[in-house]
């Protein structure tokens, strides 16, 4: 085969292709960085909390696995570009992208549920009473447009990739030719990137830009994935070309000044799965991807907050990792089962959200 024909099928077509597998991988690694993240990050710990014991490199290297939130989001949108819609008007999108983020409220809003009798119980100074809010801000921590607890910021961010940032793209895709519309992507992502150094960005919004483009870049890899084989070869270069300059331009300019992130970002995606399996470690990580969302939404406001006494405590960094990571494990499948009772669904519903 030729180095052109393998631009058409089946090479880079494979290569651009994440299966549910990998995504369930992805997401497996995904949540192991987060919680890592959170936990030696030391981020918005009560006062009190002992953690001196833990080495000053470890904090350091901490900001480095916050590549969970490219990761988490490239997943959505990849599984997004895949969709397909019979009415491509703008109303019907936003339809599309609501319904897919309703499926996320749905689990988030059982986690809040749970949050609130939580903080009513063990009140801690440093997080707000959802009962001492205005009804206008109770009413965006409901949607999830306000975090009830700083690490539930990506639920605003998730709103707007699914909402608002997907519709535009799924427009673009469906009213203009492939190349065309990839370079339009692209244009979108670089407009959004720009935004990040607007300083009148309301609140968490200001957050967004650097991490969307990653969206449009899972969107994009799933958009020519599925259209590669019918393009030409110069219509099939052009596109390449152009999905190598988004990942160029998040590169220089999203998510993090340290470009040795975007590297580490780009190895997990086209790598950990490939070598996941060759450790036969894939039903550890596709589990953990499986329940991702809901170790998520309660690893951190329960064993960062309200028990990190008796968590760092423990002045041991194996067992702190270990016992954060198996307990919200454990809730997590339990949550899932009341979830089910309360909501019955396809048991696959909660691993395909993120």
């Amino acid at each position: 085969m030729s180095f052109f024909s393998a631009l058409t099928v089946p090479g880079l077509q494979q290569h651009l292709s994440f299966s549910r597998e990998d995504s369930a991988i992805l997401k497996g690694y995904g949540i192991l960085f987060m919680i890592f993240h959170h936990v030696f990050g030391l981020y918005a710990l009560p006062a009190g909390v002992d953690t001196a014991w833990i080495a000053p490199q470890l904090t350091k290297a901490a900001p480095i696995f916050k590549i969970c939130v490219p990761i988490f989001i490239f997943i959505t949108g990849y599984a997004m570009g895949w969709k397909t819609n019979s009415s491509p008007t703008f109303g019907s999108l936003i339809k599309t992208g609501f319904s897919h983020y309703f499926k996320f409220w749905k689990i988030y809003f059982l986690c809040l549920l749970l949050a609130i009798l939580v903080s009513w119980a063990f009140p801690l100074p440093i997080l707000p009473s959802v009962a001492d809010m205005g009804w206008k801000n109770g009413l965006l921590v409901v949607t999830g447009l306000r975090p009830c607890y700083p690490d539930w910021w990506y639920m605003a961010l998730f709103a707007a990739a699914t909402m608002a940032l997907y519709p535009i793209c799924a427009w673009i895709t469906h009213h203009i030719a492939p190349v065309p519309s990839m370079a339009a992507l692209l244009g979108v992502s670089l407009l959004l990137q720009s935004t990040a150094h607007i300083p009148s960005l309301p609140g968490i919004a200001s957050s967004f830009p650097p991490f969307l483009p990653c969206f449009i870049l899972g969107y994009m890899c799933a958009f020519l994935a599925s259209r590669l084989s019918a393009l030409s070869i110069s219509h099939s270069l052009g596109a390449i070309l152009l999905l190598a300059l988004e990942i160029l331009s998040i590169h220089l300019f999203s998510f993090s000044k340290a470009k040795t992130l975007t590297v580490i970002f780009l190895f997990t995606l086209w790598c950990l799965p490939w070598i996941t399996r060759k450790l036969r470690l894939t039903p550890l990580l596709t589990l953990l991807g499986t329940y991702s969302a809901l170790m998520w939404l309660n690893h951190r406001f329960i064993f960062g907050y309200h028990f990190s006494w008796d968590l760092y405590g423990a002045q041991s960094i194996s067992v702190v990792f270990i016992v954060t990571l198996v307990s919200s494990l454990l809730l997590a499948m339990a949550m899932q089962k009341l979830f089910n009772r309360m909501i019955p669904s396809n048991p696959q519903t909660q691993s395909k959200t993120l």
